[in-house]
């Protein structure tokens, strides 16, 4: 009885049989978990949190020998702080394909129910291969990531996350040596390599080389050990230039799998700080054009770093890793469209200014019109208001695609608001007053004409009034004088105060903040003194704008005439 089947002695008890092995290829036992939400468990096509395991010395590495599906299941012991899921107490396995596990076996000497006990931790040295389910994968280390015979698809397939990814691009070991500054320490030789390292082949080709050069330029002593210096420093520089490039060729090891180099800086981390500086707006009450300049010149400086974020993904693979964008254009669309929130508030302002000058001319003209008259007066000049406030809703509302079309001509001519250090973190006030100068320059002819039109009503009132009002023909002649002004009027539409907050001289002044933009990691803060918007500057540039086009807009589908026709019920 002692002997069979039934009861084997080593099960749980004299025999404790150890094992270690390597998590196979995924795709034989994935399918034991749904990807995404369910709704029943009879929807899981597997039972239970198991894992097929390749165990060394048990199972062959080759897979024509014992196919990773033909492998035996294992079990996972959890913690007694996971819990084993009853009363909603559990944790889930972190288990990847790949990792080297070990255990035991539950049925003793028959070894066919393997256990999963704890696992083995990778390091950040050890080079990872990206396939599994190859002899030459089985029993090496092997990436979490690595595809195998039938890697998942659509949702199911595993994204790196940011934190997974490093900021370095992956290097042979002799180029990522060659590249890494030496350790504390170590001492390096004449021509500055270190010297407990042997040359590689390409530092002796250039140390022979320029040994050469400089026999035959008759250098000798220090000049010429500091010729081939620089030379092998040249030629260092060159390959680790081509090596960090994301053009160059790729190597394994562009994600962060290991248990030990907690502090490697990721991809994560460079959005974060990415995050932590970028400048967002503050605006002020109390001086809303001002404000809405300032505004713009920081809404410009972080378009220019985006850019500048973008062209250096060709060149760097911190900046390849860690951007998401690639069209520029689709970029400059969706900036456009922030600037123009603020350059609505300057039209705004020249809206009212030119409301404000027609009302104040038309004022005049009614203690003269007849009292059975002044309804219908006062009906026109409603009227002219409404019409008024339409011009500008219309110009207003195509100001994203002025706009965009400035910007990108700016980008194309390579005048993307740099100052003359090229910094992206200073953008020169000169540059957004211009472009809010030529953008207001190319709706000049739209506001005046607009003007014009919406005048008609009134002259031709004053026309049935003159029998009535001597005077209205010139009441007209002044609104019309100070209307063909206005281009030459921006300086002061800018600085047109029309609603005095301050209405008895008792009243405290409000609390102007003096912060223009804020950052996550340093808090308020304001553009110098020396980038204050100056609204003449601006009426200048409207005087002798930039040309400024407009992008096409993608209509929205329409029904062709030969659509049937769609009946609501």
């Amino acid at each position: 009885m002692s002997e069979g089947t039934l009861f084997n002695p080593g099960f749980l008890g004299a025999s404790f049989n150890w094992w270690i092995g390597q998590i196979a290829d995924d795709s034989t036992w994935r399918d034991n978990s749904v990807p995404g939400k369910f709704e029943s468990k009879d929807q899981v096509p597997g039972w239970g949190k198991r894992y097929k395991v390749r165990i060394i010395g048990l199972h062959d590495k080759e897979e024509a020998s014992i196919p990773s599906d033909q492998l035996p299941w294992a079990q996972v012991m959890y913690p007694i702080t996971a819990g084993g899921g009853q009363g909603n107490s559990a944790q889930t396995a972190n288990l990847r394909q790949g990792m080297f596990v070990f255990g035991f076996f539950l049925d003793g000497q028959d070894q066919q129910v393997p256990v999963i006990m704890g696992i083995l931790g990778n390091n950040a040295q050890t080079a990872l291969k990206t396939s599994i389910g190859t002899d030459d994968s089985n029993f090496a280390p092997t990436s979490g990531y690595a595809n195998g015979k039938n890697p998942p698809s659509g949702t199911a397939k595993p994204r790196v996350p940011d934190e997974g990814l490093v900021i370095s691009k992956p290097k042979p070991s002799e180029q990522s040596q060659e590249c890494s500054p030496a350790p504390a320490g170590v001492k390096v030789n004449k021509y500055g390599l270190r010297a407990d390292k042997p040359l590689t082949k390409p530092q002796f080709a250039d140390q022979q080389s320029a040994l050469a050069e400089a026999e035959s330029k008759g250098l000798t002593g220090s000049q010429k050990d500091d010729f081939v210096q620089q030379k092998v420093a040249e030629g260092i520089a060159a390959r680790c230039q081509a090596a960090n490039s994301p053009a160059g060729t790729p190597h394994p090891g562009a994600t962060k799998e290991n248990a030990d180099a907690f502090h490697e800086a990721s991809n994560a981390d460079v959005k974060r700080q990415e995050a932590y500086i970028k400048k967002t707006v503050m605006m002020s009450p109390c001086n809303m054009v001002e404000s809405a300049m300032k505004s713009i010149q920081t809404a410009i400086e972080n378009l220019t770093a985006e850019i500048n974020k973008v062209l250096n993904a060709a060149l760097y693979y911190i900046d390849a890793v860690s951007s998401k964008i690639q069209e520029i254009k689709a970029l400059i669309a969706n900036f456009a469209c922030e600037i123009a929130k603020y350059l609505k508030i300057i039209f705004d302002k020249i809206m009212e200014y030119v409301l404000k000058q027609i009302h104040k001319a038309l004022v005049k003209t009614v203690p003269a019109v007849p009292p059975n008259r002044r309804y219908q007066y006062a009906d026109i000049k409603e009227q002219i208001t409404e019409l008024i406030c339409c011009l500008y809703r219309k110009i207003t509302n195509n100001l994203c695609g002025q706009i965009e079309k400035f910007l990108n001509d700016q980008v194309e001519q390579e005048k993307a608001f740099l100052d003359n250090d090229n910094n992206v973190n200073s953008i020169q006030m000169c540059s957004v007053e211009d472009m809010v100068g030529s953008i207001i320059g190319a709706n000049m002819n739209d506001m005046t004409s607009g003007l014009d039109d919406t005048l008609k009503a009134a002259d031709e009132f004053l026309a049935d009034m003159q029998k009535y009002l001597a005077q209205g023909s010139s009441a007209l002649a002044n609104i019309k004088g100070s209307i063909d002004g206005l281009s030459g009027s921006i300086a002061g539409a800018m600085n047109f105060d029309n609603l005095k907050i301050q209405i008895f001289g008792c009243d405290l002044k409000p609390n102007c903040p003096a912060s223009d933009y804020y950052t996550i990691q340093s808090g308020g803060a304001g553009q110098p003194q020396s980038q204050i918007p100056n609204p003449t500057s601006v009426s200048v540039a409207a005087a002798n704008p930039k040309p400024v086009g407009t992008t096409t807009e993608t209509p929205f589908a329409q029904p062709t005439k030969d659509s049937p026709k769609v009946t609501y019920k």
